[in-house]
């Protein structure tokens, strides 16, 4: 009898599958069964006329999604000389022979049906496909105030009891999941080598569609979470007391047909330690969170080196200043003004640049003359010296942006900081990930490993810790972290 039970196909027709395993027209044919469940199965479709759809109807709306597919797809080129109306009937015999529409015939007309075991499959696999993040804090909130009922009337609540526990095993599957698909999301980041690629699939895709919805809250001291040993003192209390199991037992006897007392205890002891499962929610949360931090501690690392390195600066720099001389030399009769950083006239003459200073040195033999560097030349070191300062990050860098902002002895967490440079944007994007690297270098000291600091003596003067939050402003969405001022550059420590 198990196994009659445990197969799928019991359930459901052996041919369901053959449309989307279709190789050409998996998805169309997908789409295809969406868009008849909205048009004709769906809870808010509109209810048939009589005992289900006409065969005329169905090809009717057939021919729509089929016209609309080729609008936007494309006509399959197999397909091209066929009529619509042939196509459409086409597709309908494809669905009621793997039965995914059966014909019921009521006198001498035939209507179009979806099964309810057909339709109850269809729909799992459209909350499958259409699944958002989910939001832990909802679910730990109904699993506690469904105990609270079911303490409060034990008789009338105990299916609610159940539910509970079933609820208390999905929260622990979703959180291991969650941690295998961050490493799986963190795996497929590392091979994208372009830079807006990588931010797209990040921002777009592993941060906005991450499968818990509240996990920026997830730690915190206010998150539903917090309220889990109080969900296990309730179910305690229930399975325990005898007056209260004791109707529980009376139940779990009555509805899921137990043969005695010792079945039905058996069934309450394996749904009471469904919830008591909770009790290990803090080590699949550690687990969660360091899987967390390496995806964002390699995304922030992957976005530090891709602004401060210089990429292919050195062709665009020659493009740019090619199209500079090509303009100038184009206007040679008018005063041309360019927005640049640089003293106006003549472009790039040498009038607008300082030749750097040369020692005179005693001639001994022949005389070798050093060579001279071409103001084009010059121009372009300069540039990469601009840029390559701009984004260095160092301690003596980082201690100055904080001076800018921070008093001794005083706190700012990074999202009110403000970005004024490339340098300061740089710095910021640096703050979060020592957040990560000092939260990672506490745990390893718990646990005996001890590494070189990231910057040695930044910690004599500033401390970095994460607040569990983020922060965004107009160009870094990034973990936020408090800063604390110990003492300034040269003075005692203030504490």
């Amino acid at each position: 009898m198990t196994d009659l039970i445990a197969n799928l196909f019991d359930r459901v027709p052996e041919r369901v599958f053959r449309p989307l395993g279709a190789v050409d027209h998996t998805r169309r044919n997908w789409l295809l069964l969406s868009h008849l469940y909205n048009d004709f199965f769906a809870p808010e479709a509109d209810p048939p006329d009589g005992e289900g759809w006409t065969q005329k109807r169905v090809t009717a709306s057939i021919e729509r999604f089929l016209q609309r597919w080729d609008d936007e797809h494309g006509a399959d080129p197999e397909e091209l000389g066929t009529p619509l109306n042939v196509r459409a009937h086409g597709a309908l015999k494809m669905l009621t022979e793997s039965e995914w529409l059966s014909v019921d015939r009521v006198g001498f007309t035939q209507f179009i049906i979806m099964r309810p075991t057909v339709q109850g499959l269809f729909e799992l696999l459209k909350n499958f496909a259409e699944q958002g993040p989910e939001f832990i804090g909802g679910r730990v909130q109904s699993i506690r105030n469904n105990l609270v009922q079911v303490q409060a009337d034990p008789e009338a609540n105990a299916a609610v009891f159940q539910l509970a526990a079933k609820e208390c095993s999905a929260l622990l599957r979703m959180l291991n999941t969650t941690r295998m698909r961050v490493r799986e999301a963190s795996d497929y980041l590392r091979q994208q080598n372009t830079t807006h690629i990588f931010l797209e699939r990040f921002f777009g895709e592993y941060i906005s569609s991450l499968y818990i919805g509240d996990y920026s809250d997830l730690f915190s001291k206010n998150h539903p979470l917090t309220s889990r040993w109080e969900i296990i003192d309730l179910v305690s209390q229930i399975s325990e007391e005898t007056e209260s199991r004791g109707k529980l037992r009376a139940w779990y006897r009555k509805n899921l047909r137990c043969r005695n007392d010792e079945e039905a205890d058996y069934l309450i002891d394996a749904d009471t330690s469904r919830v008591l499962a909770l009790r290990e929610v803090d080590r699949l949360l550690t687990r969660l969170k360091d899987a967390v931090t390496r995806a964002n501690d390699q995304a922030l690392g992957y976005l530090e080196y891709k602004v401060r390195s210089q990429g292919n600066f050195d062709l665009w720099i020659d493009q740019t200043l090619d199209a500079l001389v090509r303009t100038a030399d184009s206007q040679k009769e008018e005063d041309l003004l360019i927005a640049m950083g640089w003293s106006q006239g003549r472009l790039l003459s040498e009038a607008a640049l300082k030749l750097p200073t040369v020692k005179p040195l005693k001639r001994k033999g022949a005389v070798i003359q050093k060579r001279q560097l071409s103001p084009e030349a010059q121009a372009r070191r300069l540039v990469r010296q601009i840029m390559k300062g701009n984004r260095e990050v160092s301690e003596a860098k980082i201690l100055a942006y904080v001076d800018r902002h921070l008093p001794s002895g005083g706190e700012i967490e990074s999202g009110s900081l403000v970005v004024e440079s490339i340098n300061d944007l740089c710095v910021l994007a640096a703050f979060s990930r020592l957040g990560l690297v000092a939260e990672r270098a506490l745990r390893n000291e718990k646990k005996g490993l001890v590494r070189d600091k990231l910057y040695r003596e930044l910690g004599r003067y500033i401390e970095i810790e994460l607040t569990g939050e983020r922060f965004e402003n107009q160009y870094l969405e990034a973990p936020s972290v408090r800063i604390r001022r110990l003492q300034n550059k040269g003075q005692a420590y203030v504490g």
